[in-house]
């Protein structure tokens, strides 16, 4: 009895350790109006979970018409996200020397708008053929999973 309380315990204290790393993705949605970087994409008060979005995070957008008023531009490259919903009335920008890769999904759903001057990567099996899309000189490259 003693050995499998010790088990117990120690399977136990190992979850209680190791859970905190183990992570499925995360939601995190854009707010903006933060005083001074209103739009960037990069600071991290203009997000839910007060952090940038990264490859492990599902992204929203959300028609913030009636709250801050502002929607995000991506002025970085490199930047990741695993999936990216834009919601009807909401916009996302990409200027010229930003890129964003979409890892699994990019949905868009009624007015929601995407305006790239710089590059946006998704996967091909996902890209909504139907998104509205405003492009100047930009490059939208789908790719493969």
């Amino acid at each position: 009895m003693k050995t499998n309380a010790f088990f117990f315990a120690a399977f136990c204290f190992f979850l209680l350790v190791n859970v905190p790393f183990c992570e499925a993705q995360k939601i995190n949605s854009w707010k903006g109006g933060t005083p001074g970087q209103e739009a960037n994409w990069s600071c991290a008060k203009n997000w839910s979970a007060n952090r940038v979005p990264d490859a492990f995070q599902n992204v929203i957008i959300p028609d913030v018409s009636s709250g801050s008023g502002v929607y995000p531009t991506i002025k970085d490259g490199g930047l990741e996200v695993n999936a990216l919903i834009l919601e009807s009335g909401a916009a996302l920008e990409i200027a010229k020397k930003g890129s964003l890769s979409v890892i699994t999904t990019l949905e868009r759903y009624g007015s929601g708008e995407m305006e790239v001057n710089g590059a946006l990567f998704v996967p091909s099996s996902t890209y909504a053929a139907g998104m509205l899309l405003h492009t100047s000189a930009a490059m939208v490259a789908m790719r493969s999973k």
